[in-house]
């Protein structure tokens, strides 16, 4: 989606504002995503106190590391990946034993400017959740010593009497089978949904 400025000014001539400190650049950025930024923290934190938290917060992280800003690049992805993060800051810190499933789709989803805002977390979770238990029994298994108990691999390759080479052998093919299901789906109906569950403008 093309940027929106009224005064005509390009995002990568604001990104180079904000790199020199300059204020005015920083309010029209917060200005163009702040609104998309909160609705996309929302569908997972299903909080609005929190989801105005992660806006603030994001924000400030871009302020405090304007001078490592990089105008060429895509600054939406680099925006919404960082509350991605911190999100999974806050469930580290509000849930900690279902945090393997966040790391889970971490390692198997690749964040995009298609799909960034449009992301229903919750219906990944539950996705993955289902995948984890369609895998083959040892890799199920070995996924959620490691995952969700951290276990280290050399501990798990002792319990189970095998090498530590062949248990992260087997983390590789779990992540991949979750990857690779993830990718037939469909995409469409799964990641698409809209994070409150009705229509809204994402170009506003």
């Amino acid at each position: 989606m093309p940027f929106k400025n009224q005064d005509n000014t390009s995002e990568k001539e604001l990104l180079y504002a904000l790199k020199n400190g300059d204020v005015v650049a920083f309010d029209k950025l917060f200005a163009a995503y702040g609104k998309r930024l909160y609705h996309f923290s929302y569908g997972y934190l299903k909080s609005q106190e929190d989801a105005e938290e992660v806006v603030q917060e994001v924000f400030l992280r871009i302020w405090r590391n304007r001078k490592n800003l990089n105008p060429e690049l895509s600054f939406k992805s680099y925006l919404f990946k960082i509350a991605y993060n911190y999100i999974l800051e806050l469930f580290e810190y509000v849930n900690s034993k279902n945090l393997y499933k966040h790391q889970i789709v971490e390692e198997s989803f690749i964040f995009n400017d298609e799909t960034n805002e449009r992301l229903n977390y919750q219906l990944l979770l539950e996705k993955v959740e289902k995948l984890i238990e369609k895998l083959p029994s040892r890799q199920k298994e070995i996924l959620q010593k490691r995952k969700k108990e951290g276990i280290p691999v050399k501990e798990i390759a002792e319990q189970l009497g095998i090498s530590p080479k062949t248990v992260e052998n087997h983390l590789t093919e779990a992540i991949k089978n979750i990857k690779s299901s993830l990718s037939k789906e469909d995409i469409s109906a799964l990641f698409f949904l809209l994070a409150l569950g009705v229509f809204f403008d994402f170009y506003l």
